[in-house]
């Protein structure tokens, strides 16, 4: 059965994820990771990509491992891959720079401005007296959709 990457554009079969050491391990890795971050990752490695050739696995790996080493919190990473992605797609969509990257220095900077921005303080819920006392209160209603699915629900069961 054949696989295609929607970032990397690589095909290759379940056998060869497999067997391959490398694949496999870059599967684990973007698997482990939080969405925010495994997605974004995948596209950045895309980025590596040239027009006519597919990236080796081994150098796949070796990207994520290194964009994954500069920084241990994976949301601010996550956050950092996604503004590179979005900054390179427009470059390449505007007609600037079609090349693949080489080496991670913008997302080095990108990263840098990433951390230094200041991060915004969590909003406190403020709880009126009256709602506090009663916990149906302070569920969330539910969706027109959910209500329907739970009345289907409750007139299946009898």
């Amino acid at each position: 059965m054949d696989v295609r990457c929607p970032s990397c554009h690589s095909t290759f079969t379940l056998e060869q994820v497999a067997e391959d050491e490398a694949l496999r391990e870059l599967m684990g890795i973007i698997a482990d990771l939080p969405r925010e971050t495994s997605r974004p990752l995948a596209a950045y490695i895309g980025l590596f990509r040239g027009k006519t050739r597919a990236t080796a696995y081994e150098r796949q790996l070796r990207l994520a491992r290194e964009v994954l080493a500069m920084s241990g919190d994976t949301q601010l990473v996550g956050a950092a891959l996604s503004e590179t992605v979005e900054a390179i797609r427009a470059k390449r969509d505007s007609g600037e720079d079609a090349r693949p990257l080489k080496n991670h220095n913008y997302f080095k900077r990108v990263l840098e401005s990433v951390g230094a921005r200041p991060q915004p303080a969590p909003v406190a819920r403020i709880e009126h007296a009256d709602r506090a006392m009663s916990p149906a209160a302070n569920a969330v209603p539910e969706s027109k959709t959910r209500q329907a699915v739970n009345r289907l629900l409750r007139d299946r069961r009898g």
